[in-house]
C-alpha cells in the first residue's frame, strides 16, 4: 500500500492529483494500492511500505519546515545556476532562469536542478522556451507526487512531470475552469515535450565522462529489421554454436575482465561475425572491440563513464547503450547511438540491476517516446527489450512495438536453443533476414 499524504494546506490539490492517478490507470499503470491522505504534519509525506518520504515546497507552508524534509522543492527561487552548489543537498529547484548564454544555448531558458538521492551528484535539466509557457508549480508538484507514487525515480518523475508541462500548455484555459486547463488526458509521447538532461555545465558542476561535443557524429544506423533476436551469451562458444542456427545478430558479454583469455574470445567473436556475416556487438571491452574491428560496441550505464566515444565514433562501430528509465534514455539520445536497450522488463538473475523491473506498461510508453525520436534519415532509434524475456512473455513484450528481444537465460538454458530460435522468428513476423538484405546491412555499418 502506498499514501500520499497532503497536510491540510494543500488539500486543494487532492482532485488534481487525483486526476494524475486516473490518467496513469489510463495508461495500464495500476493504482489501486494508492491512496489519498491528510498528513499528520505540516509535511508532505509519501508512504511506500515501511518507507516515508517527506517533501515540502515554498508554495504554501511555514519556513520552519522545510530543514525537517527529505525533498525540499524551491520553486520561486531567483538564485543563479551557479549559486545552486551553496544550498542544502536536499533541495530542488524549479525553473531557475538560465541567463548565462556563453553556457547554453539561447533556445533554454529554465534548468530544474538536483542532487541525485544516494550519490549526491548534480543533475539538471534544460527546460525549452515553449515548454515553460502557462506552467503552474502546484500542477508539476502532483505530478511529481503521481509518479513517485508509482515508483519512478526522482529522476524520471523530474522529467516527465515537465513533459505534462509541456502537453498541458496546448490546453484552451479559456474552455476550461481556473484549475482544470492543467490537467492533460494524454500521456506525453512527442521528443519535443521532454526536457533535456544537462550533460555538460561547470558552473553546477556536470561534467560527464562521457561527453565528445557537439562535434561527435551519430553512429552507425540500423535498418529496421536487422537486429532480430539478440541473444546475450558470455562464452565465445555459445556464438559458435548459435551462428550456424540462424542468429544474426548477438552479444558477448564477459562479465570478468581478468578472465585470461578474455581477447582471444573476443577476437574469436568477432571472427566468427565476419564468417557468418553476422552482427557481433561486444560488451564492455570497447578497446580491444576497436583493435579487432568490431561490428558493434554495447555498453551499460555504468560503463559509458570509462569508453571514449569518440574514438568508437570515428571507428565506425554501432552503439548500443542501455537505459533503465525517461532520465537516462534523454541523456544518451543526444550521442545519437546505434539502438537503445530497454530494460531490464522482468526481473533477472543474470546481473545485479540498478533499478527496479520496468514492466511493459512502461516499455510501451517509452517505446512511444523513442518512435518519435529522430534516426538517420527517419524517426525511430531501433530498441532492443531485455530482462527476463522469455517464450512465457515474449509476445507481450513484443506487441509494445520494440525492435528486438534480447534473451539470455530462454537460450542458453533451453534444451533445444534451436526450437527456442525458431519460436522467436515466428514470433516476430519473419524468420531470417534475407541474405543480400544482411548483407547490404553490414557493408553500410
Amino acid at each position: 500500500m502506498t499514501k500520499i499524504l497532503l497536510p491540510s494546506s494543500y488539500v486543494e490539490l487532492t482532485g488534481d492529483v487525483q486526476q494524475c492517478l486516473l490518467l496513469a490507470k489510463e495508461q495500464g499503470f495500476s493504482i489501486d494500492s494508492i491512496e489519498l491522505g491528510v498528513s499528520p504534519t505540516q509535511l508532505i509525506q509519501l508512504v511506500q511500505g515501511q518507507q516515508i518520504t517527506s517533501i515540502s515546497t515554498d508554495l504554501n507552508v511555514e519556513e520552519r519546515a522545510l530543514d525537517l524534509a527529505d525533498y525540499v522543492f524551491v520553486y520561486r527561487s531567483n538564485i543563479l545556476v551557479e549559486h545552486y552548489l551553496q544550498q542544502t543537498r536536499n533541495a530542488i529547484f524549479i525553473g531557475i532562469q538560465d541567463v548565462d548564454s556563453t553556457q547554453r544555448d539561447r533556445d533554454y531558458s529554465q534548468f530544474d536542478i538536483w542532487r541525485h538521492p544516494s550519490t549526491n551528484e548534480v543533475r539538471a535539466l534544460s527546460v525549452l522556451l515553449d515548454s515553460c509557457a502557462n506552467t503552474a508549480p502546484e500542477y508539476h508538484l502532483c505530478w511529481v507526487l503521481t509518479l513517485l507514487a508509482l515508483d519512478f525515480p526522482l529522476e524520471d518523475s523530474l522529467t516527465l512531470a515537465r513533459a505534462m508541462q509541456a502537453s498541458a500548455k496546448s490546453v484552451s484555459r479559456e474552455t476550461l475552469s481556473s484549475r482544470a486547463w492543467r490537467i492533460v488526458d494524454a500521456w506525453p509521447a512527442q521528443y519535443s515535450d521532454f526536457p533535456t538532461p544537462v550533460l555538460e555545465d561547470n558552473r553546477i558542476g556536470i561534467k560527464v565522462g562521457w561527453h565528445a561535443g557537439r562535434d561527435l557524429s551519430p553512429f552507425e544506423t540500423l535498418s529496421e529489421s536487422s537486429l532480430g533476436l539478440y541473444p546475450v551469451v558470455d562464452d565465445v562458444d555459445w556464438i559458435e554454436r548459435l551462428l550456424p542456427m540462424g542468429v544474426t545478430t548477438i552479444q558477448l558479454r564477459i562479465k570478468n575482465p581478468d578472465q585470461d583469455d578474455l581477447e582471444q574470445q573476443i577476437k574469436k567473436a568477432i571472427d566468427l561475425g565476419r564468417q557468418h556475416n553476422a552482427q557481433v556487438f561486444i560488451n564492455d571491452y570497447w578497446q580491444l572491440a576497436i583493435k579487432h574491428g568490431a561490428f558493434g560496441v554495447h555498453l551499460g550505464q555504468e560503463d559509458i563513464e570509462q569508453s571514449n566515444l569518440s574514438q568508437l565514433n570515428h571507428a565506425g562501430i554501432c552503439l548500443g547503450l542501455s537505459t533503465h528509465g525517461y532520465y537516462e534514455l534523454l541523456r544518451i539520445v543526444q550521442i545519437s547511438p546505434s539502438y537503445i536497450a530497454l530494460g531490464h522488463i522482468f526481473p533477472t538473475t543474470t546481473k545485479q540491476m540498478p533499478s527496479q523491473p520496468q514492466g511493459v506498461v512502461r516499455l510501451a510508453l517509452y517505446q512511444k517516446l523513442i518512435d518519435s525520436i529522430p534516426y538517420g534519415d527517419r524517426t525511430g532509434v531501433p530498441t532492443v527489450a531485455i530482462g527476463g524475456i522469455d517464450q512465457s512473455n515474449a509476445d507481450e513484450v513484443w506487441q509494445c512495438g520494440v525492435t528486438s528481444l534480447a534473451v539470455v537465460r530462454a537460450i542458453t538454458l533451453a534444451k533445444s536453443p534451436q526450437q527456442v530460435i525458431e519460436f522467436f522468428n515466428q514470433l516476430m513476423g519473419s524468420n531470417l533476414i534475407g541474405a543480400t538484405e544482411h548483407k547490404e546491412v553490414i557493408e553500410h555499418a
